[in-house]
């Protein structure tokens, strides 16, 4: 510190008027980047977020009675009959059905005819997840090597 001092007592007084402008100008540099630049760009990701969030909130309470009408349910997933259901799903997953019986509008019986097991794994578990319909029991008829099966299975709507 002492050998600044010395350098800057020898300079003339414009030449000291020049580090200590120069100096101040550094300062503020060190100053604006350091502090104000990380607070301004902080402070404008928080407006772009608060903004967001506010048309979130708008798209929600649009939506809203949407929702309540709908009782919470996925749009369409209780409301098809269980034969409609059972139709375009068997069909989505390439499975064979040789009879459908219906037992009233919550309960029927499927018999399948060589089909792969793991797409019946598939297709009853999009049966339970998408649209709460749960398989009361299974009879497995038969099964051949090529893991393809023959079965009878009763669904409800639960």
């Amino acid at each position: 510190m002492e050998q600044i001092k010395q350098w800057y007592s020898s300079l003339e007084q414009n030449e000291q008027k020049i580090v200590i402008i120069a100096g101040v100008f550094f300062a503020l540099i060190i100053l604006f980047f350091v502090l104000i630049k990380p607070l301004n760009d902080s402070v404008s990701n928080l407006e772009i977020q608060v903004e967001s969030r506010e048309s979130s909130v708008e798209t929600w309470k649009q939506a809203m009675p949407q929702l309540l009408a709908a009782g919470g349910q996925v749009k369409g997933s209780n409301n098809q009959a269980l034969s409609t259901v059972v139709t375009s799903t068997t069909r989505r997953f390439n499975l064979r059905v040789s009879r459908v019986k219906e037992n009233g509008l919550s309960e029927m019986q499927v018999w399948f005819d060589n089909v792969p097991f793991n797409d019946f794994v598939r297709w009853a578990s999009e049966l339970e997840t998408k649209y709460q319909i749960t398989i009361a029991s299974v009879n497995i008829r038969s099964k051949d090597r090529d893991g393809l099966t023959s079965m009878d299975i009763k669904i409800q709507r639960s």
